[in-house]
């Protein structure tokens, strides 16, 4: 099969779920290799999965050619419900901050108890005359008082796992991606493609 193309604008997410994907033996490259940016539907729904379904299939029939796309979340109970399938969009309202400094700011009572966070990656792999095979990986870990790490960006420089007592972001990758919610969620893809291959 072709590399996959993978239905993203954020270049950051696109590079790191390439590497995702390439570590569990998935070729794939950003879309715009090939075709110009494209506006994707809006995610209106509460679902990774229906999220992650609706950008592959729209990029599928536009090029014709396979597609893997992603949805993801940051989960924080002391926050409630803000969060989850509608994190960027949640923090993505306060445009005088980053989403790292909101999501801080929005902890800053938080006793050190109640830090906990679950990240979440549902990946959706839409190719011609086959169904859309979702695949779904999970990390559990705390929020830091502070970034932490060079080694990758995002909610990676806060996210402390519960094993390393690192952030994400302190991982280099060949460490960093087997523990991450999108380097757990492209091994899962990787074993149901190839089982739809051997049906």
């Amino acid at each position: 099969m072709a590399e996959w193309l993978i239905a993203s604008n954020n270049q950051y997410k696109t590079a790191d779920l390439i590497a995702c994907l390439n570590r569990a033996g998935i070729s794939a490259k950003p879309y715009t290799d090939d075709w110009p940016p494209m506006t994707f539907p809006v995610e209106t729904t509460d679902s990774y999965a229906d999220n992650a379904r609706l950008k592959a299939q729209f990029l599928a029939q536009v090029t014709g050619e396979p597609v893997i796309a992603d949805d993801s979340g940051l989960e924080v109970p002391f926050i409630g419900d803000t969060l989850g399938v509608t994190t960027k969009r949640y923090l993505h309202q306060d445009h005088q901050h980053s989403d790292n400094e909101t999501l801080l700011l929005a902890l800053k009572e938080a006793p050190d108890d109640q830090r906990t966070a679950t990240m979440t990656c549902t990946l959706c792999a839409v190719s011609q005359n086959a169904d859309p095979v979702l695949a779904t990986g999970t990390v559990t870990g705390t929020i830091a008082q502070a970034e932490q790490g060079h080694y990758s960006t995002g909610f990676d420089k806060l996210f402390v796992l519960s094993a390393t007592h690192q952030t994400l972001a302190e991982l280099p990758d060949d460490t960093r991606i087997p523990l991450t919610h999108r380097g757990q969620a492209a091994v899962r893809l990787a074993q149901l493609l190839k089982s739809a291959r051997n049906q």
